[in-house]
């Protein structure tokens, strides 16, 4: 297994730890989070640039890098919903997206095709990204400032935290639904009945 894969398999590990720090109730657990959450982001990056560059690609990186990449995005939407922010249909918007993509991807698979990553998929991850980072941060400096630990039981966000979180996934909701349509009309070919 090269260094590109190994790095894909550690995004998949640091999700349990992400939801451990995450639902763990301990002092700075959310300055925690914010830390794991942003190695797996970094990791992210790193992996899909190391096997560019150095001509790494394989067939595992292919396949379970964006596996990765979805789960671990799960991950981090499933805790902000935990704490009662109510994005649930924003999330599941998101999650069609990834299936529909998965499909299509396979589907371009059997065919022997790819269809290359597109402006709006690139800009769905980086939102999605910096949504649930800016999230986790903002919450690592209540819980510091304040001395708090932040739970889901009885935690009552600032409303700044809630207008933001509100028009975050919504935005990102919104390009993540776009990029899915485009995905989408690109792989149509492969999968209208004939």
């Amino acid at each position: 297994m090269n260094l590109p894969n190994k790095i894909t398999v550690f995004r998949f590990i640091c999700i349990p730890f992400l939801l451990a720090a995450a639902l763990i109730e301990f002092k700075y657990h959310w300055s925690v989070t914010f830390i794991i959450y942003l190695v797996g982001c970094i990791s992210d990056k790193l992996d899909g640039s190391i096997a560019r560059k150095y001509n790494l690609v394989t067939d595992f990186g292919k396949l379970f890098d964006p596996l990765a990449d979805k789960a671990f995005m799960l991950a981090s939407f499933l805790i902000l919903i935990n704490l009662g922010w109510h994005t649930e249909l924003v999330i599941m918007l998101m999650m069609l997206r990834e299936f529909l993509v998965a499909g299509v991807r396979m589907a371009a698979s059997v065919e022997g095709e790819t269809i290359p990553a597109n402006i709006f998929g690139k800009l769905k991850t980086l939102l999605q990204m910096v949504t649930a980072g800016v999230a986790f941060f903002i919450l690592a400096i209540i819980e510091k400032k304040y001395e708090v630990t932040i739970t889901a039981k009885g935690f009552n966000p600032p409303q700044y935290l809630e207008i933001y979180a509100t028009i975050a996934f919504w935005l990102t909701g919104i390009v993540t639904f776009i990029s899915g349509i485009k995905y989408l009309k690109d792989g149509w070919h492969l999968i209208k009945t004939k």
